[in-house]
């Protein structure tokens, strides 16, 4: 599948993205990019990651030319451990705020006191409490929007879920709403015609697909921005399971389909 990074470097002052992602290398590439973007036009970085993860995302950073070791001596960068901050701050499996934002605001003078009033931070401690503790990862990502209060920050998060699974749907509308925008899937042009393939085979319109979509899309609450494929499937929350089941997976063969064996010539109207 071709890779197409999202411009998670376009994140704007009190931003909070999100990333579903099920590919490691893809999600090395849209780190690096947004945090290699920060550290590039003079910004602080603050990256909170499991050890695998920071090693990766330094790999990524170097191979695109980036100096990590000067910008950890100068304090323009840093790195923590997602496992270990999180057993700083959680108590009963729940996040205590006052730790929590102790330890961040204790990062960000860190970083300021190295000259970056401006700082990019990257976290996935999220990612290492929804499966278990879903509502525990809703609570850190509320405590994370009141560090966001202050415009010289921004932040991404990213979790491992397909977003195109039986079961993510749910909980990924419910971490979006959390959040300021939604990033688009790793090929995003083929994800939305995967999602307008799926809506085509399984209401058999012969009109515009593009026209329901947006009319479905339509009904949603004001939250996030989202891409349009994403908003489209949060819709199926209010239709039949087993329908909106039926277009999840067919979505899915689309998108997974390889690409040498996809229909080149097929147009969907509307698509």
């Amino acid at each position: 599948m071709a890779s197409v990074v999202p411009m998670a470097r376009a994140a704007h002052p009190r931003d909070h993205l999100v990333q579903a992602y099920t590919d490691e290398a893809f999600l090395a590439r849209v780190v690096a990019d947004y945090i290699g973007t920060a550290l590039g036009r003079g910004d602080g970085a603050f990256v909170i990651a499991t050890p695998e993860h920071s090693r990766t995302f330094t790999a990524q950073l170097e191979g695109n030319g980036l100096d990590v070791a000067a910008a950890l001596a100068a304090g323009q960068l840093l790195v923590l451990d997602a496992e270990r901050a999180l057993a700083r701050f959680m108590t009963e499996g729940r996040p205590d705020r006052a730790a929590f934002l102790g330890i961040v605001a204790a990062a960000l003078d860190q970083v300021r006191a190295s000259g970056h009033p401006r700082i990019t931070l990257y976290g996935e401690m999220v990612d290492l409490l929804w499966q278990e503790r879903l509502e525990a990862a809703l609570e850190l990502e509320a405590l994370w929007n009141e560090v966001l209060t202050d415009e010289r920050l921004s932040l991404l998060c990213a979790y491992r879920i397909d977003e195109l699974g039986r079961h993510a749907d749910g909980v990924l509308r419910r971490v979006t709403h959390c959040h300021s925008r939604l990033m688009p899937a790793e090929d995003p042009e083929r994800f939305a015609d995967a999602v307008d393939r799926a809506y085509a085979e399984v209401f058999g319109i012969a009109g515009d697909v593009a026209t329901l979509r947006d009319l479905m899309i339509s009904r949603l609450a004001p939250g996030p921005a989202l891409p349009a494929a994403h908003a489209a499937l949060f819709a199926l929350d209010d239709m039949p399971p087993l329908l909106a089941n039926d277009i999840r997976v067919r979505a899915r063969r689309h998108y997974r389909r390889p690409r040498a064996a996809a229909p080149s010539e097929t147009q969907i109207p509307g698509g």
